[in-house]
């Protein structure tokens, strides 16, 4: 297979990692590229959606839907910042992401791909008034993001027909006409007590028909529904926050929920994840702000269990979806319905998984080689049918021009410098001009001025007659330019993005990880180890694999604990120190 890298002069983009998902090899895509729709995540700045919404169809036609959960409210305010969830078909997501300064974006994040039938581009409008929901003092809601929420388990009715659910939300399933929403459904708990009624025969419920009928499982659409299983994670999870045995729930405990779309699950790097956590962040903390303590009429407080983590990202707070997680605990100050009360919120995240997974490095001066450069060795796996990604993060100072990467392919195919520096990218490709990998670097960002290097390569393995990558050993190569400029206690990390696929789905991600020959893995005895040897030069580490999701100040964040010791386990990810 001939490889040569290329100099590519194309870098006037707002997201370098949506411009490479939509220009790769159609083949790789179940449809046609061009009939597809995407949820995208936009931040617009100091412009309204409906200016956006005008100026979009004046230029680009009628390929975009604007969810109805944006009321009319929403749509005319004219912020400095406001992230929003819209669904778009390819041609228009490209535009929106080349053209982002005309539009008044900042940012461009592109999700899942969304079947059209699963959104509704009737007449849908949510902002009818609402009505509040009497609760008992020490009340606290809890809300649970997931997915594969069986919410009709016994572990979630107060009665065989009464569920503790005060609202649903599938955001994977077809809409109802008039149903009140463009995407997905919204169930109150009078419409989950009606399912349980309708699905019960001689005080059994049909969980198949309860599901099918709600929404949550349908075989003919093609894609995995982890509710259909015996266990799931989602069912899991809310049973651990806010589970209790039929009959004896306290009615202190009401649930709120959503359920992610499995295509969303499936991606397990967290790239198609923003979208949809948006929307569901949103209409949970509408659902949250209609609850009312009977004596004060305060909004009680409340507890959302988030339990999704990723590899990726700044790990600095000002990740999109640490942002976004973050306004969600702050945004509680300000009720998302004119005249209700302030409300407290926690959000709990875990930790991570990867403390043993290699996929985390630093590059400082103690770690540097003695020809003044850090190699990495990353392993591509064979079989692996996603792409992978590697993020290098610069120092916290202007580092523009300071620091350079290349690439080095399995076969010897080696790019040219990469310079920090706003410029052309590197693009590998075969002998038919397809792209096989990419070398970017997107300009620093604000308020940290931190540039980004982003590595992005094709699956090695495809049924198909897709245009693959080699598999086996990528060699990344960074170097200092400017020696003056570069401070003692600078540093670049540098994060694979998460791949390997979880159980019941189907992509066949595998997890690439760096193959330093000065990583320590195991300890005298043959047993991994759970932390960094003081005494190691390697720039691969164990320390800093803390969840990308998981480091800003408000959410609580908890680890894993083997019982039999009461230590962390040895796969916790944990933060610096």
């Amino acid at each position: 297979m001939e490889l040569h890298w290329q100099d590519v002069q194309r870098t006037d983009v707002a997201d370098q990692v949506t411009d490479f998902r939509l220009t790769r090899q159609a083949a790789l895509y179940p449809e046609p590229l061009e009939t597809l729709w995407w949820s995208v995540a936009i931040e617009l700045r100091n412009t309204s959606i409906d200016a956006f919404e005008r100026d979009v169809q004046a230029e680009y036609g009628q390929d975009l839907l604007i969810p109805s959960d944006y009321d009319a409210t929403d749509r005319a305010a004219v912020l400095e910042d406001q992230s929003v969830t819209i669904y778009a078909r390819t041609p228009l997501v490209i535009a929106i992401n080349a053209n982002w300064k005309k539009l008044g974006i900042a940012s461009v994040h592109v999700g899942s791909i969304t079947p059209k039938d699963h959104l509704c581009f009737g007449p849908n409008v949510i902002d009818k008034p609402e009505i509040e929901i009497e609760v008992p003092e020490e009340t606290v809601v809890m809300a649970i993001i997931d997915d594969g929420i069986a919410f009709a388990n016994n572990l979630f009715r107060s009665e065989a027909l009464v569920s503790r659910v005060e609202f649903a939300n599938i955001l994977a399933s077809r809409p109802k006409t008039g149903g009140g929403v463009s995407v997905g459904r919204m169930l109150t708990r009078k419409q989950i007590d009606c399912l349980l009624k309708s699905c019960t025969t001689c005080g059994l419920l049909d969980e198949d028909l309860f599901y099918r009928e709600a929404g949550v499982i349908d075989y003919a659409d093609g894609t995995f529904s982890p509710t259909s299983l015996r266990r799931s994670h989602g069912t899991h999870v809310m049973a651990l926050a806010a589970g209790y045995p039929m009959g004896h729930a306290p009615k202190t405990r009401p649930i709120i929920c959503a359920a992610l779309p499995s295509r969303v699950t499936e991606d397990v790097t967290g790239q198609n994840l923003l979208p949809s956590l948006l929307l569901a962040l949103k209409r949970l903390r509408r659902q949250a702000s209609l609850f009312r303590i009977r004596k004060t009429r305060q909004c009680p407080p409340v507890v959302c269990n988030f339990s999704y983590g990723n590899f990726d990202g700044p790990h600095d707070g000002t990740d999109k979806i640490e942002r976004l997680i973050e306004s969600y605990c702050v945004g509680a100050l300000t009720p998302p319905v004119h005249g209700s009360p302030k409300q407290d919120v926690r959000v709990l995240l875990p930790a991570g998984n990867g403390n043993l997974a290699r996929i985390h490095a630093e590059l400082n001066d103690k770690t540097r080689s003695r020809d003044d450069k850090w190699t990495l060795d990353l392993m591509v796996l064979p079989d692996d049918r996603t792409v992978s990604t590697v993020q290098m993060w610069m120092p916290y100072n202007a580092s523009q021009g300071v620091v350079r990467a290349r690439i080095s392919a399995p076969g010897g195919a080696k790019s040219g410098w990469v310079r920090a520096s706003k410029g052309n990218y590197q693009s590998l490709q075969n002998g038919a001009g397809h792209e096989i990998a990419r070398l970017s670097y997107t300009v620093p960002h604000m308020p940290t001025c931190r540039g980004l290097f982003t590595l992005s390569i094709n699956p090695t393995f495809s049924l198909e007659p897709h245009v693959l990558a080699p598999a086996g050993r990528w060699t990344i190569e960074v170097e200092v330019t400017e020696r003056q400029k570069w401070r003692p206690d600078d540093v670049i990390q540098v994060w694979i993005a998460r791949d390997e696929t979880l159980p019941g789905f189907k992509p066949g991600g595998r997890q690439a990880h760096f193959d330093n020959a000065d990583y320590q893995r195991f300890d005298r005895i043959g047993a991994p180890l759970a932390h960094d040897p003081a005494d190691s030069r390697s720039p691969v580490r164990r320390a800093g694999t803390l969840s990308g999701f998981a480091c800003d100040e408000s959410p609580l964040v908890i680890a894993a604990l083997t019982q039999s010791n009461g230590r962390l386990s040895d796969y916790s990810s944990a933060g610096p120190i």
